[in-house]
């Protein structure tokens, strides 16, 4: 890990470079940092990681402006917290920690290599109340290679569908478990806030949720709908049915309420 001194030679030498070409080939060679962003503590990997990166970049995660808004509504709640594709735990760190004493949360990151990196997080911010799946999830229970994309951003991996330019698998075999199950091995009967990124499988992780047990209802809901088009299940329709509201759209992603 990059110290204090090289993380400052490395931003200067970043500056100094304005091609987007020549920024690509610097990138590679950037070293994990340590930052502080969204009041938490991360150790970074700007060089494979695209959320990882514009945390190194700017000081901030993509999602910062949502972040940000659900950290004020769960602040000093002490809410149970559900983050499906957790990443570095750049989403639900702050809000975990803006959740104050009492707060639980289930995150789920299939990826060993992402997985390593959140469990240190999780650990130079938070060491309670805070348990780590290390499966996938979807609408039954199977096995999946992990796929990522061209661009080898580590933080988008998905299963079950490979990317359109390759037929193979790049990473691991991993699990696949419903949510519902997960959250029962966890002792949670209770979802405050629900955030799902998973690359277009959104329909395959939500739907059981939504058709089964009230109770794990989630409060707060919160997703990509872009990939609408490629859902096979009727998840939007099922939404409204279960009586969530749109409440705030956020760069592709959207912030849904139970009973609004």
């Amino acid at each position: 890990m990059a110290d204090a001194a090289m993380d400052a030679k490395m931003r200067q030498i970043w500056s100094l470079f304005e091609k987007p070409w020549a920024k690509r080939l610097l990138r590679a060679y950037l070293p994990p940092t340590q930052v502080r962003s969204m009041g938490c503590d991360f150790i970074v990997h700007p060089r494979d990681n695209f959320t990882e990166f514009t945390m190194w970049e700017t000081g901030l995660p993509p999602e910062h402006e949502a972040t940000a808004h659900i950290a004020d509504r769960l602040r000093g709640t002490a809410p149970v917290i559900v983050d499906v594709g957790a990443n570095a735990g750049a989403f639900f760190l702050p809000l975990h920690v803006a959740g104050g004493p009492g707060t639980r949360s289930v995150v789920f990151e299939p990826n060993p290599v992402m997985r390593a990196r959140l469990e240190r997080n999780i650990a130079l911010n938070t060491g309670q109340g805070v348990t780590v799946f290390e499966c996938a999830v979807s609408d039954e229970e199977g096995r999946s290679a992990l796929y990522f994309p061209r661009n080898g951003n580590l933080g988008q991996g998905r299963v079950t569908k490979a990317y359109p330019h390759k037929k193979g698998a790049e990473g691991a075999e991993v699990a696949l478990r419903p949510l519902r199950d997960c959250l029962a091995e966890a002792g949670v009967g209770r979802i405050d806030f629900l955030k799902v990124d998973v690359e277009g499988l959104e329909d395959r992780v939500l739907m059981p949720v939504l058709t089964g047990d009230a109770a794990l209802h989630p409060g707060l809901l919160y997703f990509e709908t872009v990939h609408d088009r490629v859902w096979s299940l009727p998840l939007m329709k099922t939404l409204g049915e279960a009586g969530y509201a749109l409440v705030q759209e956020f760069d592709g992603n959207s912030l849904f309420e139970r009973g609004v």
